[in-house]
């Protein structure tokens, strides 16, 4: 078989204001079924860590929505990695319920980390050779890898980052990129149905770390920007569209 099934169901923490499943419901069961898929080949986010000292951060997400998915929906999620070579992965990802319809589908980059040195790391043969690689897209097109942010732009939003956001490596987890990301969207823009969202992260957040929020419409997408307090330095993009 060319992916890895991973059985789940649609959970109350995972729906949005509307009571079916979310974006970030949807990227949580994607980020669940690609551990399990690697913890099925020997190469549990937790055994890389203690063995190898090394670990899997993501640098972005390109996310389709499809059917809408309510509490207790059944849900197939199938993922496979795509791509596999110098410090990176590319894995995609099909979520389908019970009738075989399309609730998500994505692509994913992600970077393999030197959790001592926090430095890039390269993949090694022996570490590719645990996976089985698929070229097959989940969805068209590619992650963006940079992104710019008109002058006017609007600041909606700043946060600083709590000890829960923090994840396994110390720094905010990529799902509440997303969740800050809404946030930061105008109430009018927020309430739009998006067919697509896309995530590119540039740079870490760590706890105490105060972050600004710059929204802009960029004549097809709906664009916020992360950036440092002092404005000069971006530590994430989000698309909505």
């Amino acid at each position: 078989m060319e992916f890895f099934e991973y059985h789940t169901k649609v959970q109350y923490s995972d729906l949005g204001e509307d009571g079916f499943l979310s974006a970030v419901g949807m990227l949580r069961l994607m980020q669940e079924a690609a551990c399990e898929d690697s913890a099925s080949v020997g190469c549990a986010p937790g055994e890389l860590l203690e063995a190898r000292g090394i670990g899997w951060v993501l640098c972005g997400w390109k996310l389709q929505l499809g059917q809408k998915a309510p509490w207790g929906t059944k849900l197939t999620v199938r993922t496979w990695p795509r791509r596999m070579d110098l410090h990176f992965s590319d894995r995609d990802f099909h979520i389908l319920d019970e009738a075989g319809q399309t609730v998500a589908a994505a692509t994913s980059r992600w970077l393999l980390l030197d959790v001592h040195t926090g430095r890039v790391t390269r993949v090694t043969e022996e570490l590719a050779s645990h996976y089985t690689l698929w070229d097959h897209k989940a969805v068209e097109g590619e992650i963006p890898m940079g992104g710019k942010t008109p002058e006017d732009a609007e600041e909606t939003f700043s946060y600083t980052a709590l000890g829960r956001d923090l994840d396994t490596f110390h720094h905010v987890n990529n799902l509440h990129y997303l969740e800050l990301g809404r946030e930061a969207l105008p109430e009018a823009v927020r309430a739009l149905p998006f067919a697509t969202v896309e995530i590119l992260y540039k740079r870490q957040i760590l706890r105490g770390e105060r972050v600004r929020f710059f929204y802009a419409f960029t004549g097809e997408k709906h664009q916020v920007e992360i950036r440092d307090d002092s404005g000069r330095k971006t530590h994430a993009f989000l698309w909505f569209y």
